[in-house]
């Protein structure tokens, strides 16, 4: 976060290909060529896995932390429900993200879930790119998360086909996202701190940001913001929010004064994550009142002064989890 005091001064890497694994991953392919190539355990944790995919949307080779069911060994004969936790936009939030700043793995081992999560480019945006490059197959990462990687899942880990999401900052506007416009991919979908109104004023100046912070063109995402406009609101999660009916819904995001949980941050991140905090907090209150307008149900927790970091996140994690279990048990 600490790239937003500028704007666009930092680098947003992706994740590279391990140089070795121990062990090769399992002849686990997706319908379009799309395949595991490795599998390493994490930290010696054997319900921990670090997928290396190649994928032939994004046309590279994507990182995949997954946690496997405490009984998934014991019972090969079951199939499993999937958490997905998307991750943000910077280097501190790639598919390591989650399992590195909150409790989720302990929070997987009594759930009885898969809980996938996968790196998304350095800005990917969950969205397959308009212009990216001479070969237009790459950087399509919407066909990788709600498309390839479901595939591989479900058919390399046996996932069930029942899945819900949740995301921070940008990976909450990829839950979204891909559940409108990839109705049945997920049958619950929360943003934490969301970048949900790309198309909007403040939205636009997000998105190139962090499009341009990852030393890429913002023009290939979704094109020309005014000669593309239609394209840029078919990527808007706000103006497309009736496509988000039949999704169990939530939302939350701090108003980016510093809160409860900001003490400990350091002084020189505060003013970035304040700034972020705002402008995805703006965009999260407008999200749920065009909802509400349409009678669209959604769980909101607007919850006033915070800022953008990983402790508000935690406990929006610890909020969505149980009901994300039922949703899927049901």
């Amino acid at each position: 976060m600490r790239w937003f005091t500028a704007l666009a001064t930092a680098v947003c890497a992706l994740p590279g290909t391990p140089a070795s694994a121990a062990a090769g991953g399992p002849d686990t392919w997706a319908d379009d060529g799309s395949h595991v190539v490795a599998q390493t355990t994490v930290d010696g944790d054997a319900r921990v896995l670090d997928l290396t995919v190649r994928s032939a949307g994004a046309g590279a080779y994507a990182m995949v932390r997954l946690i496997l069911p405490r009984n998934w060994a014991a019972e090969p004969g079951r199939r499993w429900a999937a958490v997905y936790l998307l991750a943000g936009e910077t280097r501190l939030q790639d598919y390591r993200g989650w399992s590195a700043n909150t409790d989720v793995r302990q929070l997987a081992d009594d759930a009885g879930v898969l809980v996938v999560m996968p790196g998304a480019g350095p800005a990917g945006f969950f969205s397959d790119w308009w212009n990216y490059g001479k070969d237009l197959a790459l950087n399509q990462w919407e066909t990788f998360t709600a498309v390839e990687l479901p595939q591989l899942i479900d058919r390399g880990y046996r996932g069930n086909g029942r899945r819900a999401a949740a995301g921070l900052s940008l990976g909450g506007y990829g839950a979204l996202e891909l559940a409108a416009r990839r109705p049945g991919v997920f049958r619950y979908a929360a943003s934490f701190s969301g970048n949900v109104n790309p198309a909007g004023p403040g939205g636009e100046l997000l998105t190139n940001a962090i499009v341009t912070s990852a030393h890429l063109d913002p023009e290939a995402l979704w094109g020309d913001r005014r000669r593309e406009a239609a394209r840029w609101e078919a990527h808007d999660p706000l103006v497309n929010a009736e496509r988000l009916r039949g999704t169990e819904l939530y939302l939350s995001a701090g108003n980016g004064l510093p809160g409860p949980l900001d003490a400990k941050l350091p002084i020189d991140v505060l003013p970035g994550a304040m700034l972020l905090e705002f402008l995805c907090g703006a965009q999260t209150t407008a999200m749920a009142g065009r909802l509400r307008d349409l009678g669209v149900p959604v769980t909101a927790d607007l919850y006033g002064p915070g800022t953008h970091q990983w402790a508000y996140w935690q406990e929006q994690l610890h909020k969505t989890w149980p009901r994300m279990l039922e949703v899927l048990a049901s």
